[in-house]
């Protein structure tokens, strides 16, 4: 990005101090596939409901290819009342073509903050049980993006050798765009304690699938109107300096993941799926 919009999207919650143990970024790692499949299925489904009872709400124009450029209020409401099977059809296929881009064109699109706010804009639409709004999105700088590919370029070389930090280094710099996702910590559940993770009602959970949920849908609205992203949980999101390169307190709040954004290069293939719908699914009378 030209220049940085960080003020735009930073909110700030109750303080409580403390880090994310392993088991905790693997839990989260595991689940949030889980919360991502759940909004996609509710997507799916909403594409059929009847056209009387759809709430006035926008959404942008579902072809890959199509021009960044924001829909007239004209635009949107005809695309609400088409007929389900028409909608069915402009979901699915949004759903089934985004894919996770590895390879970006270098510079941003034309009109891509526009693209970003209405992204961000069907994120916070996502399913939120508790209704506590739990995402915080940070739109990176120059200063701010070089800041997190050095701290990860240390990290990678500790572990790696100098060789393979600055080959890391390297390649994270020629990400076009970067946006952090933040989930907040809530005053009443500990969301650093695995324990409270675990619990099916705590709201450290129900705060967590709501983050997860709005990152699937703004990575589907980007791709709607034709760019790509990848979602980023490595270990730099955790390490305990990520949050002041980034910007946010992490007593306060604790990352999601990084989204990377721009023009694909190209969208690759779909990759084979282990399992079915014949054995995902389970018919139960």
């Amino acid at each position: 990005p030209t220049r940085c919009s960080l003020h735009r999207y930073k909110y700030i919650s109750k303080k409580r101090k403390g880090g994310l143990s392993y088991h905790h970024q693997r839990t989260m790692k595991s689940f949030l596939g889980s919360c991502a499949a759940m909004a996609l299925l509710v997507q799916s489904v909403y594409a059929f409901a009847p056209s009387s009872t759809t709430p006035t709400i926008q959404q942008s124009s579902l072809s890959f290819t199509s021009a960044i450029q924001p829909k007239s209020s004209t635009t949107i409401s005809s695309q609400l009342n088409a007929r389900p099977q028409t909608r069915f059809r402009q979901v699915q296929s949004n759903i089934l073509t985004r894919r996770t881009i590895n390879e970006f064109q270098p510079t941003l699109p034309p009109h891509w903050e526009k693209s970003l706010d209405a992204a961000i804009e069907a994120a916070i639409y996502a399913p939120n049980h508790k209704r506590s709004e739990p995402w915080r999105f940070y739109l990176l700088g120059p200063k701010s993006i070089e800041k997190v590919c050095r701290l990860n370029a240390e990290i990678v070389a500790s572990k790696k050798g100098e060789e393979a930090g600055a080959k890391k280094l390297k390649r994270w710099m020629l990400m076009p765009g970067w946006l952090v996702v933040t989930c907040a910590k809530s005053d009443t559940a500990d969301a650093t304690d695995s324990t409270t993770m675990e619990d099916p009602m705590g709201l450290a959970r129900e705060d967590y699938a709501a983050c997860c949920c709005a990152v699937q849908n703004l990575c589907l609205s980007l791709h709607s109107q034709g760019m790509g992203t990848k979602w980023t949980t490595g270990g730099v999101n955790f390490d305990d300096r990520f949050g002041d390169a980034v910007g946010f307190d992490s007593s306060e709040e604790y990352t999601v993941g990084t989204i990377w954004f721009g023009t694909p290069v190209k969208s690759p293939n779909a990759p084979g799926k282990k399992m079915g719908l014949d054995t995902v699914l389970r018919r139960v009378e």
